[in-house]
């Protein structure tokens, strides 16, 4: 056993490869962060009546919403239509940076 902190063999040296390993998957997590963000998801609800387009950051960008379907009698349908799609792409943004993050296997991570 090496007299620097119970590593064998390695010593300072050994932590320095450590750290380097580390600073190199740091490195590589943010790029992959910052590569999922900058996807689009798309989602719809109600048979494509309303289509929600947002970022692999949870950011909306786009919410469509054909006409056919403003009905000023029935707008808690509308409002429904809209949270269903929203919430489908904030899901699909969680599911994508999982599956894409989830190669670097730090657990409770994302």
């Amino acid at each position: 056993m090496s007299k620097f902190g119970g590593f064998p063999g390695g010593g300072m040296g050994n932590m320095q490869n450590i750290l380097k390993q580390a600073q190199k998957m740091q490195k590589e997590m943010q790029e992959k962060q910052e590569a999922v963000a900058a996807k689009e998801i798309e989602t719809s609800a109600g048979g494509g009546a309303v289509t929600i387009k947002a970022t692999g950051d949870k950011v909306i960008k786009e919410i469509i919403i054909k006409p056919e379907v403003v009905d000023p009698e029935d707008v808690e349908m509308l409002q429904d239509l809209i949270l269903t799609a929203v919430n489908e792409a904030l899901n699909k943004a969680d599911a994508m940076m999982q599956s894409e993050m989830g190669q670097f296997n730090i657990p409770g991570m994302f």
